[in-house]
């Protein structure tokens, strides 16, 4: 080969490379791009709000009177049934009042008894006695102004007569009133049911006492807490325990007011406690409160639990995603795939041509990572994922498929 043939090939040569050089610079210039396309599918929107465990029922007992506590069987974590014994107090005072106010009532008793049997009767008795003592003397009262007109007596005699008749009927008006006063509506039979009914009372009230130093759970529960131990003298007012009624678990959420719209009775949920978030479970909303907290703008809303987890106790902070609203056939994108989504004109890119076109969307439901667009894209647009900050509309991109 010549030389002059020689210089050409390697003329041809360099300027090949050269080529390629700027070919394989001017390519990788390009930016490079992850698309993914336009999927239809279901869309769930939710809500998610941290909140609380709240219990369904709790009791905090306290003292009612100055003693000191004697037996304290149960203590906080213990579960206790109805009606089980949680705290006793003194009541050896208390014990002797009762014993006072029923040997009261017994004698109150006793003298309604008499009243009735034996009074009521007396009276009667007498009453029928003054009766016909009053017969007798009007009898010869009668008898003997007869005889004084005839001649026959003297009016020193009438006037004996007519003072025992007016003995007479003397006795017998107390014997009626005596008959009246021990009968069901005399003044006796009424002071001694008034005797008996007050006597009832003080007993009722000696039992209430007493029955106020023995503190039983009302229904079953947990004891939260006891702030008492045995020997301890109380106060009237005294914190002694907490309990946890069993029942239905509640969660308590404070959404912003803003999310009111989007909530309704009878929505279902998802939470989680944040000490267990692998043990999801579902609840349903079944309160809205009717005001709103004007100081920091939210609303109470509680969630009703069916079926908790055991691990699930009071107070524990939970995770709550409520499903306020689905779309069942969307077109849907990932949520990385859409800028400016908080904003009120969204948009994403669009690689067509090998060139990104921005295009303005309109969304619609927001569920989680997919995010459903109602307007400004079709099945066949391969939408820009993460785009750069660094892309502009028109620029050349290369694909890559996500």
């Amino acid at each position: 080969m010549s030389v002059k043939r020689r210089r050409i090939v390697g003329a041809l040569v360099t300027t090949a490379v050269l080529v390629g050089a700027g070919l394989l610079w001017s390519r990788s210039r390009i930016p490079e791009v992850t698309v993914v396309s336009v999927e239809r599918g279901r869309v769930v929107e939710t809500l998610a709000i941290i909140g609380r465990v709240a219990p369904q029922s709790e009791v905090r007992f306290a003292a009612r009177e100055g003693t000191s506590v004697t037996q304290a069987p149960v203590q906080a974590g213990d579960v206790v049934a109805a009606g089980q014994l949680l705290l006793h107090m003194d009541d050896a005072e208390a014990s002797a009042l009762v014993a006072q106010a029923e040997a009261a009532l017994a004698q109150a008793k006793a003298r309604t008894r008499e009243v009735q049997t034996v009074t009521s009767k007396t009276a009667a008795a007498r009453q029928a006695e003054t009766r016909a003592e009053l017969a007798k003397a009007q009898r010869t009262a009668e008898r003997e102004e007869g005889l004084f007109a005839k001649g026959v007596l003297t009016a020193a005699d009438v006037d004996r007569a007519r003072t025992a008749l007016t003995v007479a009927r003397s006795r017998k008006r107390s014997a009626d009133l005596a008959a009246a006063a021990t009968s069901s509506r005399g003044a006796q039979w009424q002071a001694a049911l008034a005797a008996e009914t007050f006597a009832e009372a003080g007993l009722l009230i000696a039992k209430a006492r007493m029955e106020r130093l023995s503190l039983r759970a009302p229904a079953a529960g947990v004891v939260t807490s006891r702030s008492v131990e045995v020997g301890d003298v109380i106060q009237p007012g005294t914190s002694l325990m907490t309990l946890v009624l069993d029942g239905p678990k509640e969660l308590v959420i404070e959404p912003d007011e803003k999310n009111l719209a989007l909530l309704s009775i009878g929505q279902v949920a998802m939470a989680s406690a944040e000490a267990f978030p692998d043990q999801r479970f579902d609840a349903t909303l079944d309160y809205i409160a009717p005001a709103v907290d004007a100081t920091r703008g939210t609303i109470e809303v509680r969630l009703a639990v069916p079926n908790p987890p055991e691990a699930l106790r009071t107070d524990m902070t939970i995770s709550v995603d409520i499903v306020v609203g689905e779309s069942a056939d969307a077109f849907t994108l990932p949520a990385s795939a859409v800028m400016d989504l908080a904003s009120g004109a969204p948009w994403i890119y669009v690689v067509a041509a090998e060139k990104l076109e921005r295009r303005d969307v309109t969304v619609g439901r927001r569920g989680g990572q997919q995010v459903e667009i109602t307007d400004g894209v079709t099945a066949q647009d391969r939408v820009v994922v993460k785009p750069s900050g660094a892309l502009e509309a028109g620029d050349r991109v290369r694909v890559v498929e996500g």
